[in-house]
């Protein structure tokens, strides 16, 4: 070993001493390094190199340090023939590196030891494919092995150990619109230009950290034809673990054809640890989540051969509110066999499971690969105990036609929902734009997105104690219109029937609602008027109104029409009383009313109340007006009547203000004077049956229990919060 060192000192001195005079003043002549290195670059990756500042020293070791190192990107071509300064992909500020001695005789420049300074990394990719990280040499002139007719001799370049310390890396994806940074504190690569390359990568971004280790096979000067890969990757979020993930094995030909025989895999404990990652991801909470995949194929398709997806518990409020997915399973073998779907999860408090399988691993990779014209078959059964909803078609991300037939036993969504017995669907759905509408899904986007034909059944609804029978509707979605008509059911004791239609073809959106008549929870139609709670019963609805615009007020201003509502045996809230009454009524709870309703005549911004009226044991009221639909400004005349002993005391009122501040007072007679009137029939005769035609248009509908006898305290306190006694 001793001989070998001692032979290898006597022929580096005799190389030195042949050549060592023109190497030394080469050394020196720091633009003769700029001149090669610029020209081996491009002639390697086709990009340009420039540097500002470049020095060269022999001592204590040959070694080069350069100031101002910038390598163009993909676009410079592009950039300079608009004028424009051409795009870097790296800028560095400093950069150091041993330089070898020997290579030189063979025309290489060979570096080892390089260091890179707080560089800066922009990569990019253009709308037509082009790359940052896809490098295209320029062809070589053939000479028949002689040097080039230029005169000027070919260098190559290489590299061996580089060290890079606090990089940042910011990447613009134009072909699919993703874009993204993140820091480095340290990357560490070793035997670049040897059979089995190494590296170590640490880096973070906000609070997340990960670690980045492997091995390849040879990359310089030219990568190997057996390219075997080994890399693991480690992350961690505020210092504690958080997930892990691997790729093994090796692509043959990495250069031509790519044939590729990898395993893939990697788990992570929470799916929002991922956010520091990906902060624009929206990512929902999940747990336990893995995935273990084969990967082989060639050229540009590589296909997964294997695939087991499993996750824990994920929440999925935000696309279908109130579900939750207890587990699911994805899993297949071989490229031929379809993916078999598992999964159980809640919708509201309803227990559901999807079971079934998509498309095979080959189409599912043509999917993932190129989603705007791929398309997937699709076999999926939603099933809720013996019930079961399937779902058959095909799938893509641009293309996706489904058809949906079955039975649920029950749909019990929970919260504010309705409960519906045996629900029965037929339908067919179609779109072109899937993954638009998953992206996008609020209503406007998924009425112009979807075409829908469906009728769906059911023989029971419960809903806010109010029951249903023989509900039934068809449901269609074209051109931008959601109809619903006819929307059928028994009860209450009528016969109850609805149109809907919300048509968003044109540039703001219109409403459309019949009713003849509908009976509702009163207590629903108060949230959907951002109303508190005033009345409690089922409020029966009768009429036609229709309206635009983008948002509540829009929508309010524009109605147009004519509606009737109309409760028996319900009850009304003290707050009520006292918004159209005053501040005084000395009701606590509620108070039961026999009869509620009102009549009212929509549009120019109006709705002009020609009814309201109200029966209780002890309270009638009667009167009329307008609301100023814009600003809510109220303008009512009301006569409430107290009921004592056989006779009655009444006096008239006039309700100002805004709904959110009603200004109620006493009004003035037709002689200009305030008072009571005292005396009088209190009731005999039943105003309810009068009012409650009024309400509904002439209508039936059920009738109000029989009047009671009220409370004299009560109708005192009452006239002395009316201020008619003191």
């Amino acid at each position: 070993m001793r001989l070998k060192w001692k032979i290898g000192l006597v022929a580096g001195a005799a190389v030195l001493l042949v050549g060592g005079g023109s190497v030394v003043s080469a050394m020196q002549d720091a633009d003769w390094l700029r001149v090669r290195l610029v020209d081996a670059v491009e002639a390697q990756t086709g990009r340009h190199l420039t540097i500002d500042h470049l020095h060269v020293w022999l001592l204590p070791f040959p070694w080069v340090g350069a100031r101002g190192v910038h390598l163009s990107g993909v676009a410079a071509a592009d950039a300079t023939q608009d004028g424009q300064a051409a795009p870097s992909m790296l800028d560095a500020a400093e950069v150091r590196a041993r330089l070898r001695l020997l290579p030189l005789f063979q025309h290489r420049i060979v570096f080892s030891d390089v260091s890179l300074i707080q560089p800066h990394v922009f990569v990019r990719r253009l709308p037509d494919g082009r790359a940052d990280w896809l490098f295209t040499p320029p062809a070589r002139p053939d000479t028949g092995g002689s040097a080039p007719s230029s005169g000027r001799m070919h260098w190559d370049i290489g590299v061996s150990n580089v060290s890079i310390t606090k990089a940042d890396v910011r990447w613009d994806d134009q072909l699919r619109h993703r874009t993204g940074q993140v820091g480095f504190g340290s990357i560490r690569a070793k035997d670049l230009d040897g059979e089995a390359p190494s590296f170590d990568v640490q880096g973070e971004k906000g609070k997340g950290q990960f670690v980045l280790t492997g091995q390849t096979g040879r990359l310089l000067p030219l990568r190997a034809k057996d390219f075997p890969v080994q890399v693991r990757l480690a992350l961690s979020v505020a210092g504690h673990p958080a997930g892990l993930a691997h790729l093994d094995g090796k692509v043959t030909d990495p250069d031509g054809a790519r044939l590729y025989a990898l395993q893939l895999g990697g788990s992570l404990g929470q799916l929002r640890d991922l956010e520091p990652f990906f902060p624009r991801a929206d990512l929902p909470d999940g747990q336990n989540i893995s995935v273990d995949a084969q990967i082989a194929g060639s050229g540009a398709q590589p296909v997964v051969q294997g695939l087991h997806v499993h996750t824990g518990p994920v929440d999925l409020g935000r696309f279908v509110a109130g579900s939750t997915l207890s587990r699911a399973m994805l899993d297949a073998g071989r490229p031929e066999d379809a993916l078999t779907v598992q999964a159980e999860g809640q919708l509201g408090t309803q227990a559901l499971g999807v079971h079934g399988t998509l498309g095979t691993l080959a189409q599912m990779t043509a999917l993932a690969l190129d989603p705007q014209t791929a398309e997937t078959p699709v076999d999926l059964t939603l099933a809720e105990g013996a019930s079961s909803l399937k779902l058959t078609g095909t799938l893509g991300g641009g293309h996706s036609s489904v058809d949906v037939h079955g039975v649920l036993d029950q749909l019990a969504p929970g919260g504010t929902f309705p409960t519906a017995d045996s629900l029965k669907v037929d339908g067919h759905v179609e779109t072109g734009t899937t993954l638009a509408l998953l992206k996008k899904h609020d209503a406007p986007d998924v009425v112009r997105g979807l075409t829908l034909t469906a009728s769906v059944q059911t023989p029971h609804v419960v809903w806010n104690g109010l029951s249903w029978s023989q509900v039934s509707s068809h449901v269609a979605v074209q051109g931008g219109r959601l109809v619903a008509d006819p929307v059928q059911a028994e009860g209450s004791g009528v016969t109850q029937s609805a149109r809907f239609v919300y048509d968003v073809s044109g540039s703001v959106p219109a409403y459309e609602l019949a009713a003849h008549p509908v009976v509702l929870p009163v207590a629903a139609v108060q949230g959907w008027m951002g109303a508190p709670s005033l009345m409690q019963g089922a409020l029966m609805l009768v009429g036609a109104v229709s309206t635009q615009g983008d948002d509540a007020a829009a929508r309010r201003g524009a109605l147009a029409g004519h509606v009737g509502a109309s409760v028996v045996d319900g009850s009304i809230g003290g707050p009520a009383l006292r918004s159209l009454l005053g501040p005084d009524i000395p009701l606590k709870g509620s108070m039961p009313v026999r009869c509620f309703g009102t009549h009212m005549q929509l549009g120019d911004g109006m709705a002009r109340i020609d009814l309201l009226a109200m029966e209780t044991p002890f309270l009638s009221l009667h009167g009329h007006g307008t609301v100023t639909l814009g600003t809510q400004a109220l303008d009512l005349h009301l006569s409430p009547r107290i009921l004592l002993g056989g006779t009655s005391a009444a006096s008239d009122l006039r309700v100002t203000g805004t709904f959110a501040a009603p200004v109620p007072k006493m009004e003035p007679s037709y002689g200009g004077r305030y008072g009571i009137n005292i005396g009088g029939d209190d009731g005999g005769n039943d105003n309810c049956p009068t009012l409650l035609s009024a309400a509904r248009e002439g209508g039936s509908g059920p009738a109000p229990s029989a009047p009671k006898a009220g409370k004299e305290g009560k109708v005192m306190n009452m006239l002395r919060g009316l201020g008619l006694f003191k």
